[in-house]
């Protein structure tokens, strides 16, 4: 297929196969899971299909012993929770590694009755939408942990080539999703969204949430976060722009966390109210319909590719957040590791204002040694100070 990509969680499922009897790859609808699973699985089914979601209802045991070798892949196994109970007792008799590979859209542990069966039988990743390197075939870069693990800012690097700026503007429009950024007909990516949300919303977030909101509302809460993406949670102002009840928008961003629309990410700091990301860059373009700055679209885009680069690194243990003072100090993306922190600030000039480096000298003074990058869309690479260097989008992608 002229548009198929090798995926970075591929060598982590691999690795996975060889010594867990169940391994799970999870994420967004369309990010891919289907075709990752097919190409590793000896014999593959999806409960999407209505006649197999009935056999895996009605006689589970029978529908995991129509497999015709390992690793059987069950795409979507979210819609039969009697599955669950008859794979534990599967595994628990038999216990070669490599059996099951799951796929789903609905994260596991939001669901009870899932969670319970596969509780230590299971180890599951999640499939990120792509980033820039995996549709341009290069192999996952590693900015994030080098800048974290060095003990200067001053050294060279190398630009990404596939980082250009039309590259950098169609992933701000399509983002990483394979059955879309491919498209080239613009109505045709629109109507792709809108379906793939319609799905999401409509039918998926009934497995997690019992609610009487339509289609309309729901979309609406979506395209308010959009719009915040990067700024504290306001649940009042939420609420009053959307109808919509303080706790079911509680319950919702949970849910919508759950189907890998969003990621909520703490913040630090003397403010410290949660903020939300969208996990694809596209999508939230789609749903925002406007930013109140570019900022925000820029900010969504680093995160978008700067995630995969520890999410698939697992050993590094590397945690994304958000520094915010009640000054107005703003780091709006961070990651530690250790004791070791680094902030990210976007900038739409390549000249940093008096804003952004009061912001930085802010984060490097109360975090532990901390460094901040302030990332531009030029060329211009300089250290400000031994602890906060500007450079271009495309040395850390």
């Amino acid at each position: 297929m002229p548009h198929q990509r090798r995926r970075h969680l591929e060598s982590l499922l691999k690795k996975t196969m060889l010594f867990s009897p169940i391994t799970g790859v999870f994420g967004h609808r369309q990010v891919g899971k289907t075709t990752l699973v097919q190409s590793l699985a000896s014999c593959y089914q999806s409960l999407d299909l209505a006649e197999n979601l009935a056999v895996s209802e009605s006689d589970p045991m029978r529908f995991l012993m129509q497999n015709q070798g390992y690793p059987f892949g069950i795409d979507e196994c979210q819609h039969s929770p009697s599955l669950f109970p008859a794979m534990k007792e599967w595994v628990r008799t038999h216990r070669k590694p490599g059996q099951l590979l799951l796929s789903g859209s609905v994260r596991f542990t939001s669901r009870k009755s899932i969670r319970e069966s596969l509780t230590g039988r299971i180890i599951a990743w999640d499939l990120l939408p792509m980033d820039l390197s995996e549709i341009y075939h290069a192999p996952l870069p590693n900015r994030v942990h080098l800048f974290l693990s060095s003990k200067s800012l001053d050294f060279p690097l190398k630009p990404a080539s596939y980082a250009t700026s039309e590259a950098l503007h169609r992933y701000g429009m399509s983002g990483g999703m394979p059955g879309i950024i491919f498209l080239r007909d613009p109505a045709l990516r629109e109507q792709k969204f809108e379906t793939q949300l319609n799905t999401i919303l409509e039918r998926d977030l009934k497995l997690l949430l019992q609610t009487t909101l339509n289609y309309r509302s729901l979309k609406l809460l979506l395209s308010r976060l959009a719009y915040r993406i990067g700024l504290p949670l306001e649940f009042t102002a939420l609420s009053r722009e959307t109808r919509i009840s303080v706790p079911t928008i509680k319950k919702l961003i949970d849910a919508m966390e759950s189907m890998y629309l969003i990621r909520v990410l703490p913040t630090e700091g003397s403010r410290q109210k949660s903020v939300v990301f969208f996990e694809d860059a596209g999508e939230a373009r789609y749903v925002a319909e406007s930013f109140h700055s570019p900022f925000v679209p820029l900010l969504n885009l680093l995160f978008s590719n700067l995630h995969p680069q520890f999410r698939y690194r697992p050993e590094l243990g590397i945690r994304p957040y958000q520094y915010r003072t009640r000054g107005g100090a703003t780091v709006p993306l961070c990651f530690r590791k250790g004791d070791q922190n680094l902030g990210v600030i976007p900038l739409l000039e390549d000249t940093p204002g008096k804003t952004e480096i009061s912001s930085a000298q802010s984060f490097v003074k109360t975090m532990s040694k901390a460094k901040v990058l302030l990332v531009h869309s030029s060329k211009r690479d300089f250290l400000v100070d031994k602890n906060i260097r500007a450079l271009g989008i495309s040395q850390l992608l």
